[in-house]
C-alpha cells in the first residue's frame, strides 16, 4: 500500500501528499545528499520544510527529479540542467538540447587515469566525491565506473607496473567502500555475504590464488559492486576468493540474508553441476552475479540480472520474513493468553 501510494504521489501532479527525503530517493534512485547538493548549488528541487526543518517533497518535486535524470542521461552536466527545466525551454528539441551537452564523462575519465598514473590519491577522491555527490549512483556507474574501467584495461595489460597500480586501487577504493558500508549497517537493510569464485585453470590446480582469481575484468567489476552494495546500504561479509569446496563448510554459521558468488569465466561443464550440486542444498538463498555469470549457463536459475534487482528481491524477501515471523508472535503469544484464561476457568 505504501509503494502505491508513493507511485501516485509521483504521478499525480495534483496530489497534495509530501513525502521525506528517504522515501524520495527510494523512488527516484537519487540519494538524500546528491538532493540536497542539488538544491544548494544549483537551486534545483526546492521542498517544503516541516517546523523542525526537515525537507518534504510534493509530487511536482518528484516529476522535476525525473526530469533531471532525464538530461542527465543525455549527457547535460547538472550545472547546465536548470535553465531546461524552465517552462520556454521544455520545447526545445534534441538538436537545441545538444548544445547544452559537455563531455564530462570523459573528462572524468582522463582525469581519473592521470591520478591513477600518478598515484595522485587527493586528486583521485575529489574527482570521486564530486561525482557520486552530484549525480546518481547508477548513471556514475554507467557513464563513469563501467566506462572508465572498459578503457583501463587495454592501458594497464601492458604496463609493468600493473600489480602495483592495481594494489593502490584496490586500497583507494576499499577506504571508500569501508566507510560507506560501516555507516550502512543497519538491522533493517539486507545482509549478504560475498564471495569470488576463483579461476580453474587445470583439475589439480584446487587451491585459490591471486594468480588464478583475479582476471582483471572481475577484479574491477568487484569494486564497483563493492561500490553500489554500500549505496543501497547493504551489509556485506566480503569473504574474499573461496573455492567451491570451501562454500560447503558455511553450513548455518553465516547469519545473512544470501549468499553472492562473482564467478570468473571459464568455468567447465563438470564444475558447474558440482556448483549447482552444492547451491541446492545451501540453507541460504544464493546468487551468481557479474560479467561472467551469465557464462554458467548450468546455473540459470541462480543469476541475478544486476545488483539493485537482486537486493531489491532479498530485501522484499526479507520483509516478508519479518512479517510472517511477526505474526507467528503475535499468535502465538495469544494462543498463550487464552490457554491461561481456560486455566484459571
Amino acid at each position: 500500500m505504501e509503494d502505491h501510494n508513493l507511485e501516485l504521489a509521483a504521478d499525480n501532479p495534483c496530489s497534495s501528499q509530501l513525502l521525506p527525503i528517504g522515501e524520495v530517493s527510494r523512488l527516484t534512485g537519487v540519494n538524500a545528499v546528491t538532493l540536497r547538493a542539488w538544491q544548494r548549488r544549483f537551486g534545483l528541487v526546492i521542498p517544503e520544510r516541516t517546523p523542525k526543518g526537515h525537507r518534504l517533497y510534493n509530487a511536482e518535486n518528484i516529476k522535476q527529479i525525473h526530469e533531471i535524470n532525464a538530461w542527465l542521461a543525455k549527457g547535460v552536466a547538472i550545472s547546465k540542467v536548470k535553465p531546461l527545466l524552465m517552462s520556454s525551454a521544455k520545447a526545445l528539441d534534441v538538436a537545441s538540447a545538444q548544445s547544452q551537452k559537455s563531455d564530462i564523462w570523459h573528462q572524468q575519465i582522463l582525469a581519473l587515469n592521470a591520478a591513477l598514473f600518478e598515484l595522485d590519491q587527493l586528486t583521485f577522491h575529489q574527482i570521486l566525491d564530486e561525482t557520486l555527490g552530484l549525480y546518481p549512483f547508477q548513471l556514475v556507474k554507467q557513464k563513469l565506473l563501467h566506462a572508465w574501467f572498459a578503457q583501463l584495461m587495454p592501458l594497464l595489460e601492458p604496463r609493468l607496473d600493473v600489480e602495483l597500480l592495481l594494489a593502490w586501487l584496490d586500497s583507494e577504493l576499499a577506504s571508500r567502500i569501508g566507510g560507506r558500508l560501516s555507516a550502512a549497517g543497519l538491522a533493517s537493510s539486507p545482509q549478504i555475504a560475498l564471495v569470488r569464485l576463483p579461476y580453474v585453470t587445470s583439475q589439480k590446480n584446487t587451491e585459490p590464488t591471486l594468480a588464478s582469481s583475479s582476471s582483471l575484468t572481475n577484479r574491477l567489476s568487484f569494486l564497483v559492486i563493492l561500490l553500489e552494495l554500500a549505496e543501497l546500504k547493504v551489509t556485506v561479509i566480503n569473504l574474499g576468493v573461496q573455492h567451491i569446496s570451501s562454500l560447503g563448510l558455511i553450513n548455518n554459521r553465516l547469519k545473512v540474508d544470501a549468499l553472492v558468488l562473482l564467478p570468473e569465466a571459464n568455468h567447465s561443464l563438470s564444475k558447474q553441476t558440482e556448483l549447482q550440486t552444492l547451491l541446492d542444498t545451501m540453507p541460504l538463498a544464493c546468487y551468481l552475479i557479474g560479467p561472467f555469470a551469465p557464462t554458467l549457463t548450468a546455473l540459470s536459475g541462480f543469476i541475478a540480472p544486476n545488483v539493485a534487482d537482486l537486493i531489491g528481491q532479498i530485501a522484499t524477501a526479507k520483509q516478508h520474513h519479518k512479517k510472517q515471523h511477526r505474526r507467528q508472535k503475535i499468535m502465538a503469544n495469544a494462543e498463550q493468553i487464552q490457554g491461561g484464561i481456560v486455566d484459571e476457568r
